[in-house]
């Protein structure tokens, strides 16, 4: 069995403000360091293999918390965040219920991860990314690592990534979680027995096994 415990980076000066951070790189708050080393003493009795993160300085930050230099450290790109082009930066307040009035649209209607197909769009914002482009590069960087994984016989590996990330890749493998909630340095565990994924458990902040 191959168990990815996927970390989602510390508070961020963008999640403070609750600025869309997207692929935008903030640094992490004192909190967010802060967390990201409470992380460490909750997996500490984990013995990780081999440590991903995404490329970006709040994810890859937070996995220098967690893991010692002991534990080889792999940055993949296709973990990033989703890119929400010209909305980076952007108040967060009311981003929601103005797309939705723009685009005509119910919030209500479908998932949290399904609203993300209206940050791209091909006149209004064609530096976005496509929802389901997003989704491919992120399933395709999850089978990625199960690929090594199998090669090198690593049984536990740790993974720092975003928000939004790990929330597609929860929808991806169980449609009918409730996926809304996934607090800044809490841990998911995806388990993987050879030929399919499973969902063990959802943005922990304790009991980590």
């Amino acid at each position: 069995m191959i168990n990815i415990y996927y970390v989602r980076h510390g508070e961020t000066y963008f999640n403070l403000k609750n600025l869309i951070q997207g692929q935008s790189d903030a640094p992490l708050t004192d909190k967010g360091l802060e967390s990201a080393l409470i992380t460490k003493e909750r997996v500490q009795h984990i013995e990780f293999d081999i440590a991903y993160s995404s490329d970006l300085r709040r994810a890859y930050e937070t996995l220098q918390m967690i893991v010692d230099t002991k534990v080889k450290q792999v940055l993949l790109k296709e973990f990033r965040e989703l890119n929400f082009g010209i909305y980076e930066g952007d108040s967060g307040d009311g981003f929601w219920k103005r797309k939705a009035e723009a685009y005509n649209f119910d919030l209500n209607a479908m998932s949290l991860v399904d609203r993300y197909q209206y940050v791209y769009h091909p006149i209004d914002n064609p530096k976005g990314e496509k929802l389901q482009d997003f989704k491919t590069r992120l399933y395709s960087g999850l089978l990625k690592i199960v690929k090594e994984a199998t090669l090198h016989q690593h049984k536990n590996i740790l993974l720092v990534g975003h928000g939004l990330a790990i929330r597609s890749l929860i929808e991806m493998l169980d449609p009918n979680h409730d996926s809304d909630i996934v607090p800044n340095a809490s841990v998911t565990k995806i388990s993987f027995d050879g030929e399919k994924f499973a969902l063990d458990y959802v943005g922990r902040i304790k009991d980590i096994n």
